[in-house]
């Protein structure tokens, strides 16, 4: 998994809303070559968005984007100073923010598999306490893969 994250991670990101969090990573994603047109793929995250939430618990949020704009699958990580309203399942708000990136014609397979690694990596509180914390961009990619996400 470290070859879909590679350079897409933003930490300590002063946004304030969620909008403005899938909106930098769109950019970064367009910056490293992952998505063809930021703006295109930002609707269609923002379309994914509206069909159910993807918040999940203790400040994590995963939303994906399934878009003819996705050069190649990857994995966009931004953390948040701020907290960020975001539909979770807890109620609380985001501070860290896994944007999945799927080409369309690997949405029923690849994307489902990144999902497991990641989710697999995310499960223990401890581990989502680490990666909240971490500054250092290899060590948190470290901790993502040493849990789940190889």
């Amino acid at each position: 998994m470290i070859d879909v994250i590679g350079e897409n991670i933003l930490l300590d990101s002063n946004v304030k809303t969620k909008n403005e969090a899938l909106a930098e990573l769109c950019e970064l994603l367009e910056k490293n070559g992952f998505v063809d047109d930021k703006d295109i793929f930002y609707k269609d995250v923002l379309n994914r968005e509206r069909i159910g939430p993807t918040g999940m618990e203790n400040g994590i949020a995963i939303p994906h984007g399934e878009s003819l704009s996705a050069k190649k699958e990857a994995i966009a990580v931004l953390r948040t100073k701020n907290d960020l309203e975001w539909e979770s399942m807890d109620g609380n708000p985001i501070h860290l923010i896994f944007l999945l990136v799927v080409p369309l014609e690997n949405r029923n397979t690849n994307h489902l598999k990144l999902l497991a690694k990641l989710s697999a990596a995310l499960t223990h509180r401890e581990i989502q306490e680490k990666l909240l914390m971490e500054n250092d961009i290899n060590e948190f990619k470290k901790i993502v893969l040493e849990n789940g996400g190889n």
